[in-house]
């Protein structure tokens, strides 16, 4: 059975934003009213209530014979609107307990039937491509991106239960969420009190202070911000760019003075078009090269990553490299030419060898016909002979003679 394509529209962050606003000042007024009616008593004041994470129980609940269209880049990533509500889906199915049980330390310790049982989820809400590397390309996205955020929902339940020390554990065992699974749970937070874990955390969090290259671009991610940069100027972006605007808060300055001095030192150098990434990508992929403005501010690229250009994407990925210099346009037109023209001569010498064999299997035909009429002269020659020294003895035969004589004198009565 055919599966329709589903029209589902996401909230106005701008609605959205004005009920929040109108709920709290409802709340708001609701408490001084009844502050004022409680003064002077030992009330708790209330606690506010939030709306929690979003469960887009619109893609759950979605019929089978529906799916949602998800465009892609050339580097097999989500683009245009429909992203971040396919990120935000996917964060409800890594906090599934049974689906991504949070028991495993690792993502890649996880089971790849329960990771299959993902994708196969995902294929039944969305529409996958039919071109096997794309289809590839969008999987290994999906499971990435649900990895992460599996990690990141035992971050988020690390810092709302862990309490330090490991005198604490049973209380934090005791205090389990409403939606873990209890055996899962304990495995979690006794892995939480290891000397291991303690060792690592600390130095992540050392870590984490030293990090200046921070953003401004929320919870969209970079190619969301790309594509309408793109549509803005009419033609794709550079990360170096790209880069730029995700650092600027709103009120014009930089995030910190480290990316500031990075961010001068990137447009001194774009002012120059031979620096200027050229591209004819209009799939919303971000531009990038080994050896663009970006790279050149920042260094090279670590093994197995980009930066500045999206989740998922790796330097190995050929769809990934399709953004070049000026330079690297030239000389891969002048490799592209050298190869037609060697692609031509081997043609041409083709046609040659095709040409040679036929001559050369006539030329051995003949060379037979040669032999065979060689071998027929000689015989020829042969009989000849032969005939030229039987003739002289049948004159000279004397018995031959005799016989000729006898036969014609008369016999006597």
């Amino acid at each position: 059975m055919a599966r329709r394509k589903a029209n589902l529209r996401t909230r106005p962050k701008s609605v959205t934003l004005e009920r929040a606003s109108s709920q709290d000042a409802n709340e708001v007024g609701d408490q001084e009213t009844h502050e004022a009616s409680t003064q002077g008593s030992d009330v708790q004041p209330a606690i506010r209530v939030t709306r929690g994470p979003n469960k887009y129980l619109e893609i759950w609940d979605l019929p089978d014979d529906q799916e949602i269209e998800l465009p892609l880049n050339s580097m097999h990533q989500p683009v245009d609107e429909g992203a971040r509500t396919f990120t935000g889906f996917l964060g409800t199915i890594a906090r599934k307990p049974h689906m991504c049980p949070i028991k495993y330390l690792d993502w890649k310790a996880m089971p790849e039937k329960l990771k299959e049982e993902c994708w196969r989820l995902v294929k039944r809400k969305y529409q996958v491509p039919d071109n096997p590397k794309a289809y590839e390309g969008l999987k290994k996205f999906t499971l990435q991106k649900i990895g992460k955020a599996w990690r990141d929902h035992k971050c988020r339940l690390k810092a709302k239960h862990y309490i330090p020390h490991s005198r604490n554990k049973a209380r934090v065992k005791s205090n389990r969420p409403r939606k873990c699974i209890s055996e899962d749970w304990d495995i979690l937070v006794d892995h939480w009190y290891t000397d291991d874990a303690v060792i690592e955390s600390d130095k992540n969090k050392d870590r984490r202070s030293k990090q200046d290259d921070i953003h401004t671009g929320g919870s969209c991610g970079y190619v969301m911000h790309a594509a309408k940069k793109a549509k803005t100027d009419g033609h794709p972006i550079e990360r170096a760019v790209l880069f730029q605007i995700l650092r600027i808060r709103k009120d014009g300055s930089a995030v910190n003075p480290v990316m500031k001095e990075k961010m001068d030192k990137m447009k001194e150098l774009l002012v120059d078009p031979k620096n200027q990434l050229q591209s004819s990508d209009r799939s919303g992929s971000i531009a990038w090269s080994t050896d663009d403005v970006f790279a050149k501010v920042m260094g090279k690229e670590r093994k197995g990553h980009i930066r500045g250009v999206g989740f998922g994407a790796t330097p190995s990925g050929q769809s990934s490299k399709t953004i070049l210099t000026d330079s690297e346009i030239q000389s891969s037109q002048a490799r592209d030419s050298e190869v037609a023209q060697l692609k031509a001569s081997l043609a041409t010498m083709e046609e040659k060898l095709v040409g040679f064999d036929k001559m050369k299997e006539k030329i051995s035909q003949f060379e037979e016909m040669e032999q065979r009429m060689a071998r027929m002269l000689q015989q020829m020659q042969q009989i000849s002979t032969q005939c030229n020294q039987d003739a002289p003895l049948i004159e000279q035969s004397p018995a031959l003679s005799k016989s000729s004589a006898a036969s014609h004198q008369p016999r006597s009565l």
